[in-house]
């Protein structure tokens, strides 16, 4: 986790700890004004948002481990496809299925991804390429 928070620029490092500050404050105050009715909603949205918090970011803490620890690998495009979600007009999320092919595995295996693609590098994902 600490190697995703090193992942944010300055402002983004400040504003969480100053949002962290906050929260710790605003919860501090819950518990000193409401009694044990504070410190239990005060429970219950530190889980809320801990949770959404961490759903939100786990695939780039997946991504971030995997940059850091990962083995190269090469990975032929079996098949590709339209998702119908559309990024700013020209970029669309497609599906990709993949053969991927590791010098340290004895076999192949198949994978299925999604990831952001350019309308007019669309040519570039076609099936049986590297």
């Amino acid at each position: 986790m600490r190697h995703l928070f090193m992942d944010f620029s300055l402002g983004g490092r400040i504003g969480m700890v100053i949002g962290l500050l906050a929260a710790a404050v605003g919860a501090t105050v819950a518990v000193a004004a409401a009694g044990l009715f504070g410190a239990i909603l005060v429970t219950v949205l530190l889980a809320v948002l801990v949770g959404g918090f961490w759903i939100g970011l786990a695939p780039q803490v997946r991504r971030s481990r995997l940059a850091t620890t990962g083995r190269p690998v090469e990975a032929t495009i079996l098949s590709i496809e339209e998702t119908g979600w559309t990024l700013q007009e020209d970029c669309g999320l497609a599906r990709l299925r993949l053969r991927v092919e590791s010098p340290s595995d004895d076999e192949p295996y198949e994978v299925k991804v999604k990831t952001l693609v350019n309308r007019f590098e669309i040519p570039a994902y076609q099936p049986g390429r590297p």
